[in-house]
């Protein structure tokens, strides 16, 4: 296993590259820095806190009771009702048979982190948490996934909350899919996953939580549906001081401010009402309120402020946080203490420090998900052979080309002496126009530019001519970066679980656990053995 900074990979913001140097103007946008000794710290300060204990794990054990959990979930769902237990979590989309490799990244950094902290320490228990986001209702952000080039999509027309989405026409997807792949244990093993998940559940919700399930049901992974009215219940308090004083919007607002004084884009923008309101036909749509009145978007629906509480109290499942209301949800229900994202996640938390404050609820330590790029041993060996380093890994293959060529090229290291020599001769041309009339001078001055430029467009082409005598060392590069999916996007957002090759998924699992390094930010790159 090897690794490149986040910076030499040119993937990451300013923002998150600051954010991981701990730049001093950015401290007063969260708690606590994520080191080891900080979980410890914001676990007490959480314990302190946390009240919700009861009603978390009487409803995680209902959402759960259709699973058949493994021994270290049971444990872990034991643990949860103790008092010195916190969690650590991270969320996602319900994307279509997980979507990118990074969801892999997010949950194994998780369990991985917990992991560590429990060996280390017995006065606090760590348990890993997945949450699901089951509400968001982009469509279009979860229902494809890729493989090989292809775009695998279900098409449905739908407009509500995805985790009620019905299951229905998946079996013909998944069909399609599974025709590509040649018969074998690895084919055997995904189909088994598709029958047992999609394919055995009506919500994609219920899917989504039986796969996630036997994917990481040995490490004692447990799963958090926010859809859930009794858990809403306990957001009451907060979601009507939304709907009344608009307080993250207040809040908001002025951070994002300061965010964008110091120079870094916002990720995302308060409304002055952050809920949504799901009807019964599943619709989610944004609350909005105009002269005490108010409308839900796109429907007949309206309430006065006297109505709408009451719903509320009544019936707060109705009632959906949007990305910015969201995370307050997480953290006030869930005994949690640091929040595993990537660069775009962790961008928008850095928001919302003061509106946490506000609720008077613990703002979690913010970790940058791990980033890991996963090549074969045969495209390591060609890295090798190519020459390329693992910085190269990120750049382009004409680039990379360009560079070798140049460094290899006996006619290049002339170049500078010769440039040098032009630029003498122009020196010693100005020194003698001075002794002679202004126009000279200028004469000079503009064919120095002139010959500077041609000798420029000289050096173009000498590049470009090296280039071409090495067109076999382009393609192969090219092929080498094609192959890591490296060339359009990393290989992290692009690639499917089900893109790699591995003896089975237990195996690519541990692998990608071994590799990740859950208190450290740097971008991994690692080996898969494809055979023991």
């Amino acid at each position: 296993m090897e690794t490149i900074s986040l910076k030499d990979s040119n993937y990451f913001s300013k923002l998150m590259l600051n954010y991981i140097n701990q730049d001093d103007n950015l401290k007063e946008f969260y708690h606590l820095y994520p080191t080891k000794k900080n979980y410890i710290e914001q676990a007490k300060n959480k314990l302190e806190h946390y009240k919700n204990r009861g009603i978390l794990v009487e409803q995680i054990s209902k959402q759960l009771s259709h699973l058949e959990l493994s021994k270290k979930q049971q444990k872990n769902l034991k643990k949860l009702a103790e008092n010195n237990t916190v969690t650590i979590t991270t969320g996602h989309q319900l994307n279509l048979f997980t979507g990118p490799i990074f969801f892999f990244y997010k949950i194994l950094q998780v369990v991985k982190a917990c992991k560590e902290l429990n060996q280390e320490q017995d006065e606090i228990n760590f348990v890993p948490m997945f949450w699901m986001a089951t509400e968001d209702h982009d469509f279009e952000e979860i229902n494809h996934f890729k493989f090989r080039d292809r775009i695998i999509h279900w098409e449905k027309d739908f407009g509500g909350p995805v985790g009620r989405l019905s299951t229905e026409g998946l079996k013909e997807v998944f069909n399609s899919f599974l025709t590509l792949l040649p018969n074998g244990k690895k084919k055997t093993e995904l189909q088994n996953l598709i029958e047992q998940s999609y394919l055995s559940n009506e919500k994609l919700t219920d899917a989504t939580r039986k796969l996630v399930h036997l994917l990481f049901k040995d490490e004692g992974l447990l799963m958090i549906d926010g859809d859930d009215k009794e858990l809403k219940r306990v957001m009451v308090p907060a979601f009507e001081e939304e709907l009344v004083n608009s307080i993250a919007f207040k809040k908001v607002i002025p951070q994002n401010k300061k965010l964008e004084q110091l120079g870094y884009s916002i990720q995302v923008n308060p409304r002055e009402i952050n809920l949504f309101y799901i009807k019964e036909n599943n619709s989610r749509e944004r609350i909005v309120e105009q002269n005490g009145t108010y409308f839900v978007n796109n429907t007949s629906v309206k309430f006065s402020k006297e109505e709408i509480l009451a719903d509320l109290y009544q019936n707060p499942d109705k009632f959906s946080p949007n990305v910015i209301l969201r995370p307050l949800y997480q953290e006030t229900i869930l005994p949690n203490v640091a929040y595993v994202g990537g660069g775009g996640e962790i961008a928008y938390w850095l928001q919302l420090k003061e509106m946490f404050n506000q609720f008077k609820v613990d703002f979690p330590l913010l970790v940058l998900r791990n980033s890991l790029l996963i090549r074969t041993g045969k495209q390591y060996e060609k890295q090798q052979k190519l020459k390329v380093s693992n910085e190269d890994l990120f750049s382009s293959s004409l680039a990379i080309t360009k560079s070798q060529s140049m460094a290899s090229s006996e006619i290049a290291p002339k170049l500078p002496e010769l440039e040098e020599e032009l630029k003498s001769i122009f020196n010693r041309l100005e020194h003698l126009s001075s002794l002679t009339e202004s126009s000279f001078a200028d004469m000079i001055q503009a064919q120095r530019t002139k010959q500077l430029k041609g000798f420029e467009k000289i050096k173009k082409r000498l590049v470009h001519a090296e280039v071409k005598k090495n067109e076999d060392l382009l393609k192969r590069i090219e092929q080498l970066l094609n192959e890591l999916s490296q060339q359009n996007g990393l290989q992290e957002r692009v690639k499917n679980f089900a893109d790699f090759d591995y003896i089975d998924i237990q195996y690519f699992i541990d692998f990608i656990e071994d590799s990740l390094q859950p208190f450290a930010f740097e971008f991994i790159i690692n080996t898969l053995n494809e055979e023991l």
